[in-house]
């Protein structure tokens, strides 16, 4: 019996239960609570959200309108950078490495941080324009140095947000056709 044959035949919340108990060690090609790799270029969230006060719609355009966040293009980053070319030496030399794919016309190679199983779906525009911060999801980006996976992103800690065990609050649907379809 494959698993998904397993946790359709419980009915209602058990179904919940069930698949989240059967899944518990299963990562399923999720990332890691505390996955932090090394980025091609140290974005410096800090700077850009905390000290300067963008929006992160700003960078991840399409967050408020898309199942996907989006990534900026190298352009998005050099509409400053052409004159922006930072502070300290250590600024300088990422700026110069972000110049480097721009003149190459070539995206930054960013390596995924927080990644869900493909049976997941997670449409951030919902989340997003339900109130949601990115910080509930992500934790407080402003303040890494470098960024990490802040939560466990599994099956228990997204329901406990859609049955309001979260804070602030908050309350949606969570039978398995909201995520897993």
């Amino acid at each position: 019996m494959n698993l998904r044959s397993r946790w359709l035949v419980v009915p209602g919340f058990a179904c919940i239960a069930a698949l989240a108990t059967m899944l518990s060690a299963y990562s399923g090609a999720s990332s890691s609570e505390g996955n932090s790799p090394v980025q091609p270029v140290a974005y410096r969230h800090a700077v850009h959200v905390d000290t300067l006060k963008m929006n992160c719609l700003y960078c991840h355009f399409s967050a408020n309108k898309s199942f996907d966040p989006g990534l900026p293009a190298v352009g998005t980053c050099m509409g400053c950078h052409t004159v922006v070319s930072g502070s300290s030496p250590a600024n300088k030399a990422e700026i110069q490495k972000l110049a480097g794919f721009w003149n190459k016309k070539q995206p930054v190679p960013w390596i995924r941080i927080h990644k869900l199983p493909e049976y997941v779906h997670f449409p951030h525009m919902r989340h997003v324009n339900a109130g949601v911060t990115c910080q509930t999801c992500h934790g407080q980006i402003q303040n890494m140095k470098q960024v990490y996976q802040a939560s466990s992103l599994n099956m228990g800690w997204c329901i406990n947000c859609h049955i309001g065990q979260s804070n602030p609050p908050f309350r949606a649907r969570y039978d398995c056709s909201t995520c897993h379809y």
